[in-house]
C-alpha cells in the first residue's frame, strides 16, 4: 500500500510539473541555458532548413544604420552559423557564432549564441527567432525573445527596456 502511494505521489508531482513547464513555455518560449547540447543541435542544418543564409536587412536598399540593420549569416563549417551585424558605418559590426539551434515551432528557431565570441566581452544568449514571409512572399525574420546573462532583453517581440518592438528583416537580393 505505500508503495502505491509513493507512486501515486511521484506521478501527481510529475503531472504538476509537466503543467507548470507547459506554463511557463507559454510565456517563456526559451528554456533556460544549457538545455540545447552543441552535438545534438548544431545551428547549421537548422539555419539550411529554415533557408536563413545570405543578408537580412529592414531596406535592403538602404545603407546600413541602427535602425537598419544588415545581417550577414554564413555557414562557415562545423555547424557553426555567424551572423555580423552592420549596424552602420559609425559602429562596430556585432558579431554572433551561433553554436546551437532547434526547430521550437512551425515558424520559430531557438539558438543559443555568444555574443562578441573570443573577447572579453564575450556573453552567451538565448534568441528565439521567428520566420515568415511578408505580403510580397519575401523571407522575413524577426527575433522574438532574447536572454543574456543579464536577464530577458526582449520578450514576445518587444525590447524590455525601451518598449519598442523588434525589427522585421527581410532578406535580400
Amino acid at each position: 500500500m505505500k508503495r502505491f502511494a509513493v507512486l501515486s505521489l511521484i506521478a501527481a508531482l510529475s503531472l504538476m510539473s509537466a503543467a507548470v513547464l507547459t506554463a511557463r513555455a507559454a510565456t517563456d518560449p526559451a528554456p533556460e541555458p544549457g538545455t540545447l547540447a552543441t552535438p545534438q543541435f548544431t545551428a547549421e542544418p537548422v539555419f539550411r532548413d529554415f533557408n536563413l543564409l545570405g543578408t537580412w536587412a529592414v531596406a535592403c536598399d538602404r545603407p546600413a544604420s541602427p535602425m537598419n540593420p544588415h545581417v550577414g549569416v554564413t555557414a562557415p563549417g562545423g555547424g557553426l552559423i555567424v551572423e555580423s551585424h552592420d549596424v552602420g558605418p559609425d559602429f562596430a559590426p556585432n558579431l554572433y557564432h551561433v553554436v546551437a539551434a532547434a526547430r521550437a515551432g512551425k515558424d520559430l528557431i531557438e539558438a543559443r549564441a555568444l555574443f562578441r565570441p573570443g573577447t572579453e566581452g564575450e556573453e552567451t544568449q538565448t534568441l528565439v527567432l521567428r520566420i515568415a514571409k511578408d505580403k510580397k512572399g519575401v523571407d522575413t525574420r524577426r527575433t522574438m525573445f532574447n536572454r543574456g546573462e543579464d536577464g530577458v532583453r526582449v520578450k514576445s517581440g518587444v525590447a524590455v527596456r525601451s518598449g519598442a518592438r523588434t525589427a522585421v528583416l527581410r532578406r535580400c537580393g
